[in-house]
């Protein structure tokens, strides 16, 4: 091969790059994703200017010409590996894969896709998790703020109620002190000890009250039915804002009890995959153990991705996971 790899840090900085490989590819093919096994012209061509390679897809596609690959204008990563190292196509092709192992193999990557898969809810759980976290403080502030409102509305109400309640004891007050009068004119009208004139001035007097109210009464009067109206005006206002800010308040609560379900569902997510992530660990590693000979490529791809896995996982129990495995080394 052209790479010459022998040393054991060469070699991993060599599956390193590889996987590197396989994650560009990923990303580069928009449609298929993980399920896609090759790139057209265009992005082969992105993928290595990606990694500073200067051939061209047209050099690339000689070269593959050379080496007797079916060229359908897509390039595979296996091919660009073929290529890369100028590896033996007929050798790679009949190499054996593990076939004596395939079964613990097989397990390994069921194991592996298990966590893989339990990560990933545990990633939607905490994004779903958080999104109602920020709901239920938006709801909370709104609730809040509505409460205000409620309060300072109903504190705009008793003023108005006691506005209303001083224009009818004025008003009281005036009917009462016209009465008086009234009372005192007829009395003074029908006293014979006094003169006509004065008799009769106040049987006047009176004719007058009882034909139209006095200037004060008059104005109580406008004053406490314009009162009336504010007060009526300023309870429906009051009753309107009050059940804007219960209604915000049940929202909030309600808001609250997802959040906190889905806080729970997402640290139950968190435990779920830290478990299946531990048991493909355990494992892998037994079987990376036990596997010899061909199937070490596969092995060392589901470790990779398993890593990758663990970066999603707490720190403290990643760091437990790392002492159980260590302690497991030392037995």
């Amino acid at each position: 091969m052209r790479s010459g790899l022998t040393s054991s840090k060469a070699k991993k900085d060599a599956c390193e790059m590889i996987w590197k490989y396989m994650n560009k590819f990923i990303e580069l093919d928009l449609k298929k994703k993980k399920k896609g096994c090759e790139l057209n012209e265009f992005d082969a061509h992105r993928f290595l200017e990606n990694f500073g390679m200067t051939l061209s897809v047209k050099d690339m596609r000689e070269k593959l010409r050379e080496i007797d690959i079916d060229f359908n204008k897509h390039v595979s990563l296996t091919e660009f590996l073929i290529y890369k190292h100028e590896a033996d196509v007929h050798k790679l092709v009949n190499a054996s894969q593990g076939e004596a192992d395939m079964e613990k193999i097989n397990k390994a990557q069921s194991l592996l896709e298990k966590a893989q898969a339990d990560c990933e809810k545990s990633k939607e759980a905490a994004i779903k998790a958080t999104e109602a976290a920020e709901t239920a403080e938006n709801s909370r502030l709104s609730a809040v703020k509505a409460e205000n409102e409620a309060k300072k509305v109903e504190a705009e109400l008793r003023k108005v109620q006691g506005e209303q309640t001083a224009a009818e004891d004025a008003l009281k007050a005036e009917e009462k002190k016209l009465a008086t009068k009234k009372e005192n004119l007829k009395k003074k009208s029908k006293n014979m000890s006094l003169g006509v004139v004065k008799r009769n001035k106040a049987a006047n007097m009176l004719q007058q009250l009882l034909a139209k109210d006095p200037l004060p009464l008059q104005k109580a009067k406008i004053t406490q039915a314009a009162v009336v109206k504010k007060c009526q005006k300023a309870t429906k206002k009051a009753a309107r804002i009050t059940g804007k800010a219960v209604e915000a308040r049940e929202k909030a609560e309600a808001d609250a009890k997802q959040a906190k379900a889905a806080k729970q569902a997402s640290e139950d997510a968190v435990i779920a995959a830290e478990t299946a992530i531990e048991k493909a660990t355990e494992y892998l590693e037994k079987v990376k153990q036990e596997v010899k000979g061909a199937g070490k490529g596969k092995l060392w791809l589901m470790d990779r991705e398993l890593e990758e896995a663990k970066k999603y996982m707490p720190k403290r129990a990643l760091a437990r996971l790392k002492k159980k495995m260590a302690e497991e080394k030392k037995n």
